[in-house]
């Protein structure tokens, strides 16, 4: 036989070998002394030749011998090149095995039948990119080859395949690739932003957002939920998010930061880094965890801005404290239930019943020095958008942990995380399509301002809105002052008269220019209420007044700039992006001729003839065993050179088996010898212990 290159001999015989049920070896090759190519090649059985002695005949092993597969084999296959027609021919050819061969249904696992070709490797990439799990993947490249035979690869070359790019992933460059990320990120969006701190020559600090997330600040960041988020990177270190509210009431991001260390000198730093990102545009509340460096950082730099700590951390800390569930319900009023005349009393009652059951009083004037940040008597109409908890970063650190581990190198955790960000907008992006084309049904008896709602508000919004109208049924309406340019209402309930509401209203010629209530709903949620609403049936509106209608909750709030959703999720390479495109565009086409045998086969010899034509005109290659090398450091001379971040402690929650964690500890420092579970001595185990090679002899 004759073969047109190297290639094509080897992959002939490696597929008789497949289907006689023995694995392939490449063994000697000749090169011409002149130009250096390689002249002659022989492959052997992989049984050829035997295990080393020295190998075998080694002392004090700690591991038991691997199986031999070596037995002297003398099956080999030559061939030689014709230099003067540059035709490969058989030199030498013996057939003659000294041991059994596999089955056709296990011949798959022998090791030159498993491989993972180039055009695989970019696909599996692309699918764990996506958070595919590896077992997932197999499964489904089995499914669609006919099984796990045709493949061309099983289950041990995946998962190496998966350790070497995490392996390459941890190299001693990982800040720099975060860095050159970054500056790739900043050529293709303009308006990213991104800054870095180092101490002693080590990524200290890391802080991004991209032009999307400033964009998104400009309309919701009203209100910003601050709180970090332990166990995300092998560094340990702590991923603080920006969080807020968008006009679907959905948890959105402003921005992210990595940092070392939780004091108060890095809080300062990220609230100065995310004013300066978001042009010193300051959100009017803020809402973080019980954290004191957090809440010193925002009196410190965002003045002005209403700080409320989470009234879930509060209970929970209070818990801690106290143990009768009577004096757990007076805190609870203070929390939840009390107004500013009531608040010093009350506190005094609980003050004297806690005093009683606490021997120290630490704990409670450091909660009293922070009354202003927790208590409902001092935040009552303020502006929270009827948030009092960090619910939603409870909920986005959730998410996060189902895309990063804390086995993540920084660059690939920071890739992670734009990839939940695009996971985010793209539901909002569901989200709006949904807006405008959709309408709710009307359902209440007031049809035109319900109408007008619908027409303005995006619909969990508009539901919001509706439950308050639906509520006004009961109201009675008096008016006590009305005058050309302005009205005073009190709206209350017909059983309760005594409990009343005062609404005033001001016009300008026939329009209602300015409305308030004493409820103070529509200046903290920005939402119009039952009150509101009971006012306007009065005045026999047919519309909701504009100045009722917050921009931040409307339809068209973001119709002013395009939104761009996908962030870097989907930057990859060109050949990526191609070799995509080419199997999208070819599929309809493919799934058509597979409908026939006989189109089938045509296609089939066509796309030989092309493989064989393309291999002939680039000198390239389809086996696909080679190995890929990623090259981390490719082109990062732009970026100045730092240090990999240093493993820091958290005040996170500490490990869930404390003594367990604390026996591993001493016994890595003690690096004690391994403990026989036969003969309890040490320096061996059980499969090593002379005991058992004893009784066994």
């Amino acid at each position: 036989m004759t073969f047109s290159s190297e290639h094509e001999d080897f992959k002939f015989f490696n597929d008789y070998a497949k289907r006689k049920g023995f694995s392939v070896r490449k063994s000697i090759i000749v090169k011409d002394k002149a130009n250096k190519t390689i002249t002659f090649r022989r492959f052997y059985c992989s049984r050829h030749g035997f295990r080393e002695k020295k190998h075998l005949e080694k002392a004090n092993r700690r591991r038991r011998h691997k199986w031999l597969t070596r037995c002297g084999c003398p099956v080999k296959f030559c061939v030689k090149l014709d230099t003067k027609t540059g035709v490969w021919w058989v030199h030498d050819f013996i057939d003659r095995h000294n041991h059994d061969l596999a089955a056709i249904d296990t011949a798959p696992f022998l090791r030159s039948h498993c491989f993972i070709n180039e055009a695989q490797k970019l696909e599996i990439s692309t699918k764990r990119a996506s958070g595919i799990r590896n077992c997932q993947i197999r499964d489904y490249d089995a499914r669609c080859s006919g099984g796990y035979q045709n493949r061309g690869y099983q289950e041990k070359n995946l998962y190496n395949l998966s350790v070497a790019d995490e392996q390459s992933r941890k190299l001693g460059d990982d800040a720099d690739s975060v860095l050159k990320y970054f500056h790739d990120r900043k050529k293709s969006d303009p308006d990213f932003f991104f800054k870095y701190d180092t101490n002693d020559g080590c990524l200290n600090r890391l802080f991004w957002a991209d032009g999307q997330s400033v964009v998104d600040y400009a309309y919701f960041g009203d209100v910003v939920i601050f709180d970090n988020t332990y166990q995300l990177n092998q560094y340990n270190m702590i991923v603080v998010p920006f969080l807020g509210c968008n006009h679907h009431r959905s948890t959105i991001i402003f921005a992210c930061g990595i940092v070392s260390g939780e004091n108060d000198e890095t809080y300062q730093w990220l609230l100065e880094v995310f004013l300066e990102a978001t042009f010193q545009q300051h959100p009017d509340s803020v809402i973080t965890d019980g954290d004191l460096a957090m809440g010193k950082a925002i009196k410190s730099i965002l003045k002005g801005t209403t700080h409320r700590i989470c009234s879930w951390h509060m209970e929970r800390n209070a818990n801690k404290y106290i143990h009768d569930e009577t004096v757990l319900a007076k805190f609870r009023e203070l929390v939840y239930r009390c107004s500013l005349e009531e608040f010093e009393e009350k506190w005094k009652d609980f003050e004297k019943k806690v005093s009683e059951r606490l021997p120290s009083r630490q704990w409670l004037q450091m909660i009293y020095g922070l009354k202003e940040s927790w208590a409902v008597a001092f935040l009552d109409k303020k502006m929270f958008l009827g948030m009092s908890s960090t619910q939603r970063s409870e909920g986005l650190n959730s998410d996060l942990h189902n895309y990063i581990n804390c086995k993540m190198s920084l660059c690939m955790a920071v890739k992670q995380f734009e990839r939940c960000l695009t996971h985010k907008r793209t539901k909002e992006a569901e989200f709006d399509c949904i807006v405008f084309q959709k309408e709710p049904v009307l359902q209440t008896s007031f049809p035109d301002l319900e109408k007008s709602a619908a027409r303005n508000y995006t619909p969990n919004i508009f539901h919001i809105v509706r439950d308050e109208m639906e509520r006004v049924v009961g109201l009675v309406v008096d008016e006590i002052l009305s005058s050309s340019m302005a009205s005073k209402y009190t709206v209350s309930r017909k059983e309760m008269a005594e409990s009343q509401y005062i609404v005033h209203c001001s016009r300008i010629q026939d329009d209602v220019d300015k409305i308030s209530c004493t409820c103070a709903k529509l200046e903290c949620e920005k939402i119009p209420c039952r009150h509101i609403f009971a006012v306007l049936i009065h005045m026999k509106a047919t519309c909701i007044p504009r100045c009722c209608i917050c921009d931040r909750w409307t339809k068209h709030v973001k119709s002013a700039f395009p939104s761009y959703r996908e962030g870097g999720t989907f930057n990859v390479s060109i050949h990526c992006r191609r070799f995509h495109e080419l199997n999208k565009a070819a599929m309809p086409y493919h799934y058509e001729v597979a409908k026939s045998p006989a189109d089938y086969l045509k296609l089939m010899e066509s796309i030989e003839q092309q493989k064989q034509q393309f291999e002939h005109l680039h000198d390239k290659k389809f086996a696909g065993s080679s190995k890929v090398k990623q090259n981390v450091k490719e082109d990062i001379k732009s970026v100045p050179t730092i240090g990999n971040p240093k493993p820091v402690v958290t005040k996170g929650a500490p490990k869930k088996n404390k003594k367990r964690y604390e026996r591993i500890k001493s016994a890595i420092e003690s690096k004690r010898k391994n403990k026989c579970g036969r003969c309890g001595q040490r320096g061996h185990n059980r499969k090593t212990c002379q005991l058992h090679r004893r009784v066994s002899s």
